[in-house]
């Protein structure tokens, strides 16, 4: 799952500052390192001095008084003749822990100064070894050495401090992150806000923006000009249906009549009857799609509703008188009848069981039936049409009320139409404050149940 931007800003400002604090804190701890390290060096070097300087003046071991020097010293100091044997040492240090082998006792009387770290009682201790002159004579070798404990001390609390330091900066980091970056944002979700907020059905609305960020007025500037663009062509599209319909219907409806007037002629042949009526059917068809798209443009356009009392029973008898003989194959049936009154629009309410009929008989194969039924209860009104199809595919249901949707499968919702049948009939039911439900069977065909809320005054 990834993250959102605000979460992903908070937790790189996070990151950030750990790598940060991460490159303080080894930059300062190798300075200080260093600065230590530079102070022991410096003492070793005065703790030479030291132990060399009356030796040198004495002009030999023998006659130099070692005890008094190395003894009682503030560091640890241990004097060793040319072969390595130790003459004198700090009271408090093991001079065997500090022996040299003969290659180191070598390297050492021809110049060369060894440092090493060891422990004394515990504490850690730099030791270094150099050879002890009188004059230009070599006379031994002396080991000088200083406590590194504070080295080791400051370093181990730069490293505390600088853990429980990042630890709290990296909480607050990714508090003040996210807040930084949700405070950055909310103009972004506020465009994103608007723009949900539009539909399909209404491009009027726009974003303007104002008074924002630069970036953010430019997004919501450039979908405002989206907005602009597709509010255009849908208009026009729109535009064009609705001629296109208004077009169709008149040319349409003169030749279907005509075509009654010529089979109501006594002395047709059968084969002729049968041409006339199928032609007859076909243009009922094409009446009927122009008059869904007629009534789909006027839902795009957001057309509203003319409210009248609508007496249900007389609607579905109109309704099954026109649509019993389109598929003469499929009987058509009228079930239950009882008498409702809605309050809605007589046109739309009447398109909506027609569709729920048409697409019953449609799918129905010769030899079923389809029944258009009418029930009432205390507050609804429910129109069922039942018929005995194959049924729908459970995966097509939840899109069978898509415009332009035909599904695949059991050849349903595969065969003819355009798909806007079923998506005109769940608007209508939706616009009188409705609802559609089916339930459907495989093998077993399918019910579209329409609940419509009742005129709350008189029954009809």
């Amino acid at each position: 799952m990834s993250l959102s931007i605000r979460r992903r800003l908070a937790v790189s400002i996070a990151i950030a500052l750990i790598l940060t604090l991460t490159a303080l804190f080894f930059t300062l701890r190798f300075t200080l390192r260093g600065i230590l390290n530079s102070d022991i060096d410096s003492q070793l070097a005065a703790d030479l001095q030291r132990v060399s300087a009356p030796v040198a003046a004495a002009g030999s071991l023998e006659a130099a008084d070692l005890s008094g020097i190395v003894e009682h010293s503030s560091f640890i100091a241990v004097v060793r003749d040319l072969d390595g044997r130790d003459l004198a040492a700090t009271r408090r240090l093991d001079a065997a822990s500090l022996a040299l082998s003969e290659d180191e006792i070598s390297r050492i009387l021809n110049g060369d100064s060894i440092e090493q770290s060891t422990e004394v009682d515990g504490e850690p201790f730099t030791v270094r070894s150099s050879r002890l002159t009188a004059g230009r004579r070599v006379i031994g070798v002396v080991q000088v050495g200083e406590s590194s404990a504070a080295v080791s001390s400051v370093t181990d609390a730069l490293a505390i401090a600088f853990l429980a330091a990042g630890a709290a900066a990296a909480v607050l980091s990714l508090a003040v992150g996210y807040w930084l970056a949700r405070s950055a944002l909310k103009p972004i979700d506020d465009v994103t806000a608007v723009a949900r907020e539009i539909e399909a059905s209404d491009l009027s609305r726009r974003i303007a923006s104002r008074g924002k960020p630069e970036e953010v007025q430019r997004l919501a500037d450039t979908f405002d000009g989206m907005l602009q663009r597709l509010d255009t062509a849908f208009q026009q599209q729109r535009n064009f249906v609705l001629d296109v319909s208004h077009e169709l219907r008149t040319p349409l409806t003169a030749l279907r009549g005509n075509l009654d007037v010529l089979l109501m002629q006594e002395g047709l042949d059968e084969e002729s009857r049968e041409q006339l009526q199928r032609m007859s059917l076909e243009v009922g068809r094409l009446i009927r799609l122009t008059s869904n798209l007629l009534y789909l443009a006027h839902v795009d356009a957001g057309r509203g509703l003319d409210r009248r009392p609508v007496a249900m029973d007389d609607l579905c008898l109109e309704v099954y008188r026109q649509a019993k003989d389109l598929r003469p194959e499929v009987k058509l049936r009228l079930g239950e009848e009882d008498q409702a009154t809605v309050m809605g629009d007589r046109d739309l309410l009447k398109q909506m069981i027609l569709n729920l009929v048409d697409n019953g008989l449609k799918y129905t194969p010769p030899g079923g039936d389809v029944t258009l039924s009418l029930y009432t209860d205390d507050s609804s009104a429910r129109i069922v049409v039942k018929d005995t199809g194959p049924g729908i595919p459970p995966a097509d249901l939840p899109q069978i009320f898509d415009r332009y949707y035909r599904g695949e499968g059991s050849g349903r919702r595969g065969g003819s139409g355009a798909g806007i049948g079923l998506a005109i009939a769940e608007w209508v039911a939706r616009a009188h404050g409705g609802r559609i439900e089916v339930e459907s069977e495989a093998g077993k065909g399918s019910t579209f149940t329409v609940h419509l809320p009742l005129d709350s005054g008189p029954a009809h």
